[in-house]
């Protein structure tokens, strides 16, 4: 097969995809971009399901290290086994979900609709990227089933592959995007969706690269007997201590190079989804919109250099961590101008609080708490001394694991219409969104403190009575209010877990018995995808190719017939200029 591109004509002259006959080509080698859109999601709805079983897992051998799990008893209880325990669901949760699914799932299927293309640039190499995503997944949950040596092998290769898939996924994005937009579709009109799936990928195509070349090297020491990361050759007059800490270091560096920006590969899409979102059901156009544009080009561009900031407990040079700090705070300055995007665009605005809005009022919430932490964290001697522990752990899991969680869910309300055709249940969906809003906030809260506490040590200047009691009464008092927020850390973990069940279970009725949805448009959305039926049919936008007159937010346009004007509807030659939310200081200039 070849890996070739789609093209078309202005004209629009290009016939539709017509599905080929076959079973195979139906399901296993069909190229539709809404398919494999739809897959992905699969895909990263079973990787979830799986990451927070290991979750709630781990957290109940945290508290109760005794607990014996008949269904799991045969896999033994060493150290090893936990620590595959641990890579197995970081694994999961930041490859196959966190990367997969707002990107690589919900970029497949909407962005073609969104620029009024009729398919992704590369349609074979899509294909492609997803039966390597699906090879990889088994792959990293084969690794945890062998030996620990076997299957530190196993999973870097499955790495390996599944960068191998990202970078191709990447390079789709960024052609589709460049070459295939409609007419009229220009760079300043294009929602901030594709904005924000545009800018991950050319950051995906810069890092996938990076991990992907490790992990080369690290395969090719382990069964080629070379000599990347070998003493042997890396600094063999040196001292054999000094050479493996470099060795350390030299290997932490190309992983985090790749990590740290990945927290923004995951990010990105969320922070495009949001703001979609937000103006779409606050009826108001987004606020300082080409200033959030610009806020998502400065989060992977300063994402992409802060690699540093874990390894301030390496051994750097002196000069390291103070610029790493630096680079890392700020992070704070595009994040502020999208949390002022986003609060000005609910700013005296006629806000819907559907299932899909709470949801990204929810991940607002999270981004601001858990991003209040990362100031901290920027700091090098706290971020040293707290490597690995709770804080770091609770600060994590706030703004990558559960704040993007949350963008997914709202990105699957709004959009499971278009996709299936059917709305998922409102109550069902809000109850779902309340109990796990308070749950994740029970969970990763108490995670800072615990991280803090841990820090704190009674000083002592002197071997007296008072202060050997002191320090036995603060140990004492210390391990009981460890030993009480790790027990409510677990019972709310296992609470919130449980409370998935209320989303599975509205998500499988909805697909089967949920509400049809008879309107294509049942939101008022201006974007493209909302103007064809739902489902989208094959070939998106039929013979004709579609035409943008407009940008993406236009509500409250004057002359058209409802509080919201399509991209495709032509402006009326006594249509007024549309009023847009800006900021206080350009209305006065302009005045």
């Amino acid at each position: 097969m070849a890996l070739c591109m789609v093209t078309y004509d202005s004209g629009g002259s290009a016939a539709p995809d017509i599905p080929a006959p076959g079973f195979l080509a139906r399901t296993i080698f069909n190229t539709s971009h809404k398919v494999i859109g739809l897959r992905y999601l699969w895909l990263a709805l079973g990787s979830v399901l799986i990451g927070m079983f290991l979750s709630l897992l781990m957290r109940v051998h945290l508290v109760w290290p005794g607990v014996q799990i008949p269904s799991l008893s045969g896999f033994g209880g060493t150290p090893e086994r936990y620590a595959a325990l641990t890579m197995l669901h970081g694994s999961l949760m930041v490859f196959l979900v966190l990367t997969t699914a707002p990107q690589a799932g919900f970029g497949n299927y909407f962005l073609p609709l969104q620029i009024g293309a009729r398919e992704m640039a590369f349609r074979v190499m899509n294909l492609f990227s997803f039966w390597a995503t699906v090879v990889s997944l088994a792959g990293m949950t084969a690794a945890f089933f062998v030996r620990p040596d076997a299957g530190i092998t196993l999973w870097t290769a499955s790495v390996a592959l599944f960068c191998l898939a990202a970078l191709l996924t990447a390079l789709n994005f960024t052609v589709t995007t460049l070459d295939l937009r409609a007419k009229g579709m220009t760079l300043p009109r294009m929602p901030l969706t594709v904005w924000a799936w545009f800018i991950n990928a050319i950051l995906s195509l810069l890092i996938f690269s990076i991990l992907l070349a490790a992990c080369v090297f690290l395969l090719s020491d382990r069964l080629l007997a070379s000599q990347f990361f070998s003493p042997l050759t890396f600094l063999s007059q040196q001292p054999a201590s000094l050479a493996q800490s470099t060795l350390l270091s030299l290997w932490q560096r190309l992983f985090w190079f790749f990590a740290q920006a990945e927290v923004y590969v995951a990010m990105l899409p969320c922070f495009g989804i949001v703001s979609h979102l937000l103006s779409t059901f606050s009826r108001e156009p987004v606020w300082a919109e080409r200033a959030a544009v610009l806020a998502l080009c400065g989060v992977g561009l300063f994402g992409f250099f802060v690699w540093g900031q874990h390894m301030f407990s390496s051994g750097l040079n002196p000069w390291s961590p103070l610029v790493f700090s630096l680079l890392a705070s700020s992070l704070g300055l595009p994040a502020c101008v999208l949390l002022l995007s986003w609060f000005g665009t609910l700013w005296d605005a006629k806000i819907q609080l559907n299932t899909s809005m709470l949801f990204a009022l929810g991940f607002v919430s999270l981004f601001l708490a858990g991003g209040v932490s990362g100031i901290f964290l920027a700091r090098n001697d706290l971020a040293a001394a707290s490597v690995s522990d709770d804080f770091v752990t609770g600060h994590f899991h706030l703004v990558m694991g559960v704040a993007a969680t949350f963008a997914i869910l709202a990105a699957l309300f709004f959009w499971f219409p278009k996709m299936f055709g059917r709305r998922l249940n409102e109550p069902l969906g809000k109850l779902h969104f309340w109990l796990t809003f308070a749950g994740v906030y029970c969970v990763f809260m108490p995670m800072h403190w615990l991280g803090l506490a841990a820090h704190l040590r009674p000083a002592s200047s002197g071997p007296t009575a008072i202060d050997t009691l002191g320090t036995s009464l603060a140990s004492t008092v210390g391990q009981s209010f460890d030993g009480s927020l790790r027990t409510l850390v677990t019972v709310a973990t296992i609470l919130t877990v449980a409370a998935q069940g209320l989303f599975l279970s509205n998500f499988v009725w909805s697909l089967w018995r949920g509400e049809k949805t008879e309107e294509r448009n049942p939101w008022r959305a201006t974007t493209l995808e909302w103007t064809v039926p739902s489902p989208a049919p094959i070939g998106n936008f039929g013979a004709s190719e579609p035409m943008v007159y407009r940008g993406a937010y236009e509500f409250g346009a004057q002359g058209v017939p409802e509080d919201f004007a399509a991209q495709n509807v032509a402006p009326a030659p006594s249509e007024p200029p549309l009023r847009t939310k800006q900021p206080a200081s350009a209305g006065a200039k302009e005045n």
